[in-house]
């Protein structure tokens, strides 16, 4: 791939990230607020059975049975903030040994609780809650001092994260598609990835256009360029002529295809046939040289290196790729 997900390099201490190649409208969940907490889950049963004096409780969390989730939403004050309420619970099991390590009983039990917390949630918002992580269990043996029964108390701490979310259609900015590396071996007896685009090309928000310039960057009129596109047993083919300016334009397209599509022309001064196959990705002509994403593209310019030679260099988006055309 051009370019891969990670830090971006530093140049003078400053993060400097090449500039974005588009903008795409995307469907995710936006987060309008979120928060952390730790929660004090506790609670008490009958004991099943008298327990002797100098009994020791032991107790942990049924693995998995952690959980959190929404209960409702309080009245909005002011707009956009209201209170949000989720519910808690873990799954508890323990026992209780005499003052011989004998074993007296065994319980199983539910701690759960209702909190809530003031949060930025607009009509149309949901919300999400999730445990972060699950504290050690203490338990132990009380009695009532009203009843006089014995009650064993258990308690656990959690942390949960609380986020208020909603399905939106966002714009910004990209660097296309993220593409796949080959994993590492062993080999298999096809290519992996494919080498098709893995995603359909995006639409060129203005017709895509191939450019025939001169070397002094005059258009080169009146001239027969031809877009062959193949896509599985599929090909089109589609000719436009230049204008004045040199530009010729495919609309029809919406965009040209890395992979997909090969352009050809005949230049009028030699009478050579000028072919280019849109690549996936080009190195260009900087140093050092860096590779750029060319799958989805929308202007292509062939430039004649000087007057009357047959070589062009290729401009993809405006960006200038190290290997020239020489027919």
């Amino acid at each position: 791939m051009a370019i891969k997900p990670g830090k971006c390099p530093f140049v003078d201490g400053t993060p400097n990230c090449p500039p974005y190649t588009e903008k795409d409208c995307i469907e995710v969940l936006k987060v309008y607020d979120q928060c952390a907490a730790e929660e004090l889950l506790g609670g008490s049963i009958p004991a099943p059975v008298p327990i002797p004096a100098g009994s020791t409780c032991t107790c942990s969390v049924v693995p998995g049975s952690a959980v959190c989730f929404f209960a409702g939403f309080g009245d909005f004050n002011p707009p956009y903030y209201r209170p949000v309420k989720v519910v808690n619970r873990v799954g508890i099991t323990g026992e209780i040994r005499d003052v011989n390590g004998n074993l007296v009983t065994t319980y199983t039990t539910t701690l759960q609780a209702i909190t809530q917390a003031f949060m930025w949630a607009p009509l149309g918002t949901l919300v999400q809650c999730q445990i972060l992580d699950v504290g050690d269990c203490e338990c132990g043996v009380v009695t009532d001092p009203v009843t006089g029964n014995q009650l064993i108390w258990s308690q656990v701490k959690v942390c949960k994260e609380i986020q208020v979310k909603a399905l939106v259609k966002l714009l910004v900015p990209s660097y296309g598609f993220c593409e796949l590396d080959p994993c590492s071996p062993p080999p298999q007896p096809f290519v992996c990835p494919p080498d098709a685009p893995l995603y359909p090309p995006q639409r060129c928000q203005s017709p895509p256009v191939i450019n025939l310039l001169e070397a002094v960057g005059t258009g080169i009129p009146n001239v027969d360029v031809t877009l062959t596109r193949k896509v599985d047993t599929t090909t089109v083919s589609i000719t436009k002529k230049t204008n004045a300016a040199g530009a010729a334009s495919f609309a029809e397209v919406g965009g040209f295809a890395g992979g997909l599509d090969t352009i050809s022309f005949t230049d009028p001064v030699t009478a050579k046939t000028v072919t280019f196959p849109v690549p996936l990705e080009f190195t260009d002509t900087a140093t050092p040289p860096a590779v750029h994403d060319s799958t989805t593209v929308c202007t292509i310019t062939f430039q004649r290196t000087a007057v009357g030679l047959t070589i062009f260099n290729v401009f993809l988006d405006t960006i200038q790729s190290a290997t020239p055309v020489d027919p």
